[in-house]
């Protein structure tokens, strides 16, 4: 009886719906690149890291990239697949393992449930910011920012892959909910599940530190200032924050393995904070760069959401300095978490690694719905001017579905992925015994035709390449092309890139307070692809453009995320 009251209620809340709404737009594309023996997901963990990853992690002296929680969750939820491959395999030793495990069938279900969890902790993160506002402004507050944090574009792309930005943000969001409630319920005793959920953050990506390094001390000291409950309960809530801190100390070093492999850590923490980030700076350590950071995180504020939400946040955040003196002290410090959030993770991570990526920015975007769905919900409900509230709801209906549309433009970038293009021409094109030549990570590469002669070249040492299985690997250098006379050669967009728009950067100085990252002046002084790849292009090298692959539609247009999505391949056939 009890189950069947919860379903009735749960079917008659708005926020049921907008969530089965977010769970539909992530749903659909979570096959891209599926079945393969590696996914298409840049910098995803899943299918063939975080195995190895988790070996690594509690290797003494060893480190992965990532802490290890996500990649326990995901070895235990996949553990029946790893048992079979374990016992298909020829031996246990490590090279008849990686023979057996990297095989399709394997792979593909490793995949499909590594995204899977990423897609439920997606909604997990749509359903605490609305319960943040909830906290806030009530239940109608929480499912208007719910509905605008669903139409998230880059989070729509996020939450479908097996990225580790959705999952440390889901911890994240709990932890910060925890503390929303800790002052807006004046529950000083949340503050060890904030604890808890932000340890929790950390040991899933360490960046997760940077949401609330400037933001739990700035929201409490807020707090203090402005609730005088507060100031009478101090010893009791500095007890409290007392026993958070402990948590916190006591469980970090567990979920970040730091007590199983000290060195390890020592080590992984000295990656992240040299090559890991700095190698990809794009502005420099100074207020110019920082300014910078801030200006160019506001441009690009359209990739997130059409431009009308900028309006509903500017709107949202005068609505509550506006009203700050009629709201409860408790509720007015608690309101203000989101935004605490969104600048702790600006300060202590943008302006630290300077870099403005998209998944970089999700934080930000994430915790200011709270103040555009307070917003949204004033427009749609509390203006009483007949004719005002009309105009305001039909404005907010194009501008949802506008941010609608968008995140259906990411599905279709999935669906309509170039390389689905350049696999069907390969199937029709190939013929038996001839050869073809790819280049890059396999994140890049599309699938080849069952029987198909590849091999991929690169100076790069053959052991230190992920392998693909039919993938004959060779080290050699690019513009000996010619000399392995291949048949076909497969260039993605995603990849080459970096050669062809690798200008000198000492023959392109930037304008004050941008930089190059040393990644780039690494691609510019590889004098050997960068020639090769411009004369590949331009047709010098014996090689003609057969196929051209690329996302053609009248409806949807070509988005790039992280290097992954609606990247152009092109297929050279030799002219001889």
């Amino acid at each position: 009886m009890r189950a069947r009251l919860a379903v009735a209620t749960a079917l008659q809340s708005p926020l049921f719906w907008i969530l089965a709404l977010a769970f539909a737009l992530r749903v659909v594309g979570i096959g891209w690149g599926l079945p393969a023996s590696d996914g298409w997901d840049n910098d995803g963990i899943a299918p063939r890291d975080f195995l190895a990853g988790l070996v690594q992690t509690f290797t003494p002296g060893r480190f992965f990239t990532y802490p290890p929680v996500h990649l326990l969750v995901l070895v235990v939820l996949t553990s029946p697949v790893t048992i079979i491959a374990l016992a298909n395999a020829h031996s246990l030793a490590p090279t008849d393992v990686i023979h057996e495990i990297i095989k399709v069938p394997y792979m593909t279900v490793i995949a499909y449930a590594a995204r899977s969890v990423t897609v439920c902790l997606s909604i997990g993160i749509v359903y605490a910011i609305a319960k943040m506002a909830e906290e806030i402004r009530g239940p109608r507050a929480g499912w208007c920012v719910a509905a605008v944090c669903t139409v998230n574009a880059p989070f729509t792309y996020y939450a479908k892959t097996s990225n580790l930005d959705v999952p440390y943000l889901f911890w994240s969001c709990l932890a910060l909910l925890a503390l929303v409630r800790a002052i807006a319920r004046r529950e000083p005793r949340r503050l060890r599940a904030m604890a808890l959920w932000a340890a929790l953050a950390l040991g899933t990506k360490d960046q997760a530190y940077a949401v609330f390094a400037v933001c739990v001390p700035a929201s409490c000291a807020l707090w203090f200032l402005v609730d005088p409950w507060t100031r009478a309960n101090a010893r009791c809530i500095l007890r409290e924050f007392g026993f958070a801190a402990m948590v916190l100390a006591g469980v970090v070093p567990v979920v970040d393995a730091i007590v199983f492999n000290p060195t390890g850590f020592r080590a992984r923490l000295a990656f992240l904070v040299g090559p890991a980030s700095q190698d990809f700076v794009n502005y420099t350590n100074d207020w110019t760069g920082r300014v910078l950071v801030i200006r160019d995180s506001v441009a690009i504020f359209d990739r997130f959401y059409p431009w009308a939400f900028a309006g509903f946040l500017l709107f949202g955040v005068g609505l509550v300095a506006r009203r700050a003196g009629q709201t409860e002290k408790a509720k007015l410090a608690a309101t203000l978490v989101p935004a605490m959030g969104a600048l702790s993770f600006t300060v202590a991570f943008n302006w630290v690694a300077r870099r403005t990526e998209l998944r970089f920015l999700l934080p930000q975007t994430l915790l200011v719905a709270v103040y555009a769905g307070i917003a949204v919900e004033t427009l749609i409900f509390e203006l009483r001017a007949t004719v005002a509230r009309r105009v305001a709801r039909g404005a907010v209906g194009i501008a949802f579905a506008a941010a609608m549309f968008g995140c259906a433009n990411v599905d279709a970038n999935l669906m309509l992925d170039p390389r689905y293009d350049c696999e069907a021409w390969l199937g029709a094109h190939v013929a038996a015994g001839d050869t073809i030549e790819v280049y890059g990570l396999n994140v890049y590469l599309p699938r080849f035709p069952r029987g198909a002669n590849v091999t991929r070249v690169g100076p790069d040492p053959i052991d230190r390449r992920n392998p693909l299985p039919g993938v004959v690997e060779v080290e050699d250098a690019y513009g000996r092309a010619n000399e392995r006379r291949a048949h076909y050669l497969i260039v993605s967009d995603g990849w080459v890139w970096r050669y062809r728009l690798a200008p000198d950067p000492s023959d392109n100085p930037l304008e004050p307070g941008r930089a190059y990252a040393p990644t780039h002046w690494a691609n510019a002084a590889d004098r050997d692809a960068v020639a090769y790849f411009r004369s590949l292009f331009v047709g010098t090298r014996g090689y003609r453009v057969a196929h051209t692959s690329f996302l053609s539609s009248r409806l949807w247009s070509p988005i790039d995320y992280h290097a992954s999505t609606s990247r152009t391949v092109w297929i050279f056939e030799r002219q001889d």
